[in-house]
């Protein structure tokens, strides 16, 4: 019999809608922390949580792409503190996550840690946290109890991967993590999961995890269960269109920079590092240091003009909102603009690096590279964008963005 998991479908990034089609028995609800000890399936053993026997080997010796940090962790330290909009996971005094406004995940990241017990707490990548991992006294992270919200990993044929324009963590089954543009970062978990023998991926929260986390679990004696391949092919490919984080795709380029698919009703301002930010999730959209008011005008931008995407491109970080794949053509009043015509657009030297000119010899971008400021140029006359605009005053505390205005 051909065992279809339809649950690899729905996770596939930690930011946007990852399980909102993971499926759950009819009339069950997603329970908190701790779950219940389920009866395991023939031919999976269920050993000693001091001393397990046949939990994945791992490869002890294997040499990570970059340096762990890894963070002292006392489960008898933990709280969750409200801080500004914010409910924040400490260990002792240190932050260990912040959950935004989902106290409920938060707690229940708590309970998670306190069952588990790791004595030290890692966590992959820099812009956003996208997964994380515990060790004890230097060992895997192993559970002997079913957890509700897991995937299983095939570590023998876990890597990472670039697709359509993004690095993610997948094995041959299933793509399970996205780290967008951040290739050391994917690289890192890949080697994370090798290194210690991780071979699930947990989840706090439902149905948008607010957070995701490697744990190891006794490997199955003598499974026969082998997936299909066609299966397993065409679910690859669905999860691969249906990505909610991807490259941004230019003809003639293949996929540049990070595009990212917004809920603009989800979109929230609140208050990050001491910050207020636009964020989407945990994807911090831009900055507005302590000016509040310049994020609430920014808050209703984006959401009166119901952006649908979130785009970023080079080294100097230029954004811009598209809305189903199309510029957009109506600028908001609260927005100040400057024109330019795209056609006139070009790329020059500007103070030992370049830059991205309009007709009248004004800098419009900077960019890191020739190639860079080129890509630029072709991408906003691809989208025929033809005026920046900006809320808020401060260039440096603002949401800047490109809009098609039709002169």
């Amino acid at each position: 019999m051909i065992r279809f998991k339809l649950v690899t479908l729905g996770i596939l990034s930690i930011t946007g809608p990852l399980l909102a089609q993971l499926p759950l028995p009819q009339g069950q609800q997603p329970s908190r922390f701790p779950a219940a000890p389920q009866v395991l399936p023939p031919g999976i053993t269920m050993p000693n949580q001091a001393n397990p026997d046949n939990l994945p080997p791992g490869e002890p010796t294997l040499q990570l792409p970059q340096r762990e940090a890894l963070l002292k962790l006392d489960s008898a330290t933990l709280s969750v503190r409200r801080q500004a909009d914010s409910w924040i996971l400490y260990v002792g005094g240190v932050a260990l996550h912040d959950f935004g406004n989902r106290q409920s995940d938060a707690e229940d990241a708590v309970n998670m840690l306190r069952i588990l017990k790791p004595t030290e707490w890692g966590v992959i990548g820099s812009s956003r946290p996208v997964v994380e991992y515990g060790l004890t006294n230097g060992k895997p992270l192993a559970v002997t109890t079913s957890m509700k919200l897991s995937q299983p990993v095939d570590i023998k044929s876990v890597r990472a991967e670039q697709v359509r324009g993004v690095w993610v963590l997948r094995d041959d089954n299933s793509i399970y993590l996205n780290f967008g543009v951040a290739k050391a970062e994917a690289e890192q978990a890949a080697g994370v999961c090798r290194k210690y023998g991780f071979n699930h991926i947990g989840y706090v929260g439902y149905p948008n995890p607010a957070m995701a986390y490697f744990f190891a679990m006794p490997v199955a004696v003598n499974s026969n269960n082998k997936p299909n391949s066609a299966i397993t092919a065409l679910a690859a490919a669905a999860q691969e269109q249906n990505l909610t984080r991807t490259g941004i795709p230019v003809p003639g380029l293949g996929f540049v920079g990070e595009r990212l698919v917004i809920d603009p009703r989800k979109v929230e301002i609140r208050k990050d590092r001491g910050e207020w930010v636009l964020a989407h999730g945990p994807d911090v959209l831009t900055r507005f240091g302590q000016s509040e008011w310049s994020a609430r005008d920014a808050l209703k931008v984006v959401q009166d003009c119901r952006f649908t995407e979130f785009c970023k491109f080079g080294t100097a970080g230029v954004t811009f909102f598209l809305i189903n794949g199309h510029a957009p053509t109506k600028v908001p009043f609260s927005a100040q603009g400057s024109q330019f015509t795209p056609a006139t657009l070009a790329v020059r030297p500007m103070e030992g690096k370049w830059g991205v000119y309009d007709g009248a010899g004004r800098v419009l971008f900077p960019a890191g590279t020739q190639q860079e400021g080129e890509q630029l140029v072709k991408l906003m006359q691809m989208f025929q964008f033809d005026q920046v605009c900006q809320v808020g005053l401060s260039p440096r505390a603002s949401l800047k963005f490109l809009a098609k205005t039709g002169r």
